[in-house]
């Protein structure tokens, strides 16, 4: 294995093992919700997201080093500071949401709706920033088809889980007045 190829591998590793620290601390948020009286809105779409994110760390990295794709430094450097700003982006999301924020759509009694940091201008930075993390690690390796069907598959099953958890918080008293004209992903794009 070439160095760039060694360096390409150790940045999906670094990336896959972030994830399981953000599904640790989503799990014990979950934990505490549930038994605080949360419910738990749309269980299967979750598990259909489980195995398409997590099968992207190691389909980016094989088709990587089975393809032999090398794109450019100045490409690659792009792609790495999109995951980064994707990353950014999810961790203020994180924080604002505090122990709150679930990878499950865990809705506790009391709805405690975030209105600052990205959610003064969105409704869904957190899915915003996983699209960019979908897309940009498989790219930054010259791993075009990984990013395309992760993007793809990912993006039908984010529809869904979006349409669901959307529901379930306008049946929540304040999550509408709160979020009235604010756009899913883009600013000012209400609805």
């Amino acid at each position: 294995m070439d160095r760039s190829s060694a360096l390409y591998v150790l940045l999906v590793t670094a990336a896959a093992l972030l994830a399981l620290g953000e599904r640790l601390y989503a799990r014990r948020n979950e934990i505490r919700l549930l038994r605080g009286g949360a419910e738990e809105a749309a269980p299967g779409v979750f598990r259909l997201m489980v195995p398409v994110y997590a099968l992207l760390f190691p389909a980016a990295a094989a088709e990587h080093i089975l393809a032999g794709r090398r794109p450019g430094t100045v490409f690659v450097a792009g792609m790495i500071v999109l995951f980064a700003a994707a990353k950014g982006l999810k961790l203020w999301a994180v924080v604002q949401l505090g122990d709150q924020w679930t990878m499950r759509v865990v809705l506790p009694r009391t709805l405690r709706v975030a209105t600052g940091g990205p959610y003064r201008y969105i409704r869904h930075p957190n899915y915003l920033a996983v699209i960019g993390e979908i897309l940009a690690l498989p790219l930054a390796g010259g791993a075009w088809m990984t990013a395309i069907a992760g993007g793809v598959l990912f993006g039908a099953i984010l529809r869904a889980r979006i349409g669901t958890e959307e529901a379930a918080l306008l049946a929540r008293p304040g999550y509408a007045s709160a979020m009235a004209g604010k756009g899913r992903f883009v600013p000012g794009r209400g609805r």
